[in-house]
């Protein structure tokens, strides 16, 4: 690496995490925390709302359940993004974003085109998620994230 290279400054303004309510994605939050007060960057986290399977939609039922689950999924997420935003508040992190992204087929295609229609810089996310299978050691969605990002991707457990 030649001395231009390493004076070069890679900007790091904006770190996305994904939140799904599992241990894994608060402690990738707390970790972006961290690196945000360090690099005065701004906090932008999500949660992706994954689509009910098509045959949650064919039941006759399915009318009432589908508005419900998304409420369910909103108010959960809520909670969550309330949760970071106090830590980051106590950190001295005041740029903080959330949002909640609806009608997802896949959490992964929606966590990197996410990245990049918001150009941010970096991705911090845990090692697993929700699923609770421990077999794995990283999470398919953790996985498939540090395979298709084009921004760098950190994994916390």
């Amino acid at each position: 690496m030649s001395d231009k290279e390493e004076q070069e400054e890679i900007p790091l303004r904006r770190i996305l995490v994904p939140l799904d309510g599992s241990e894994w994605s608060f402690r990738a939050a707390r970790y972006a925390i961290k690196i945000a007060m360090m690099a005065k960057a701004e906090i932008v986290s999500v949660h992706a709302v994954v689509s009910l399977p098509t045959t949650a939609y064919a039941n006759v039922h399915a009318g009432a359940l589908v508005p419900r689950y998304i409420e369910e999924a909103k108010k959960e997420a809520q909670k969550w993004f309330d949760e970071i935003d106090a830590i980051a508040k106590k950190a001295a992190v005041v740029r903080l974003s959330t949002e909640i992204i609806l009608d997802v087929f896949s959490a992964v295609d929606a966590l990197i085109t996410y990245a990049e229609r918001n150009n941010l810089d970096l991705i911090v996310i845990g090692t697993k998620g929700r699923t609770g299978l421990k077999k794995f050691v990283l999470g398919s969605v953790a996985s498939g994230v540090i395979s298709h990002a084009k921004c760098p991707v950190l994994v916390v457990r």
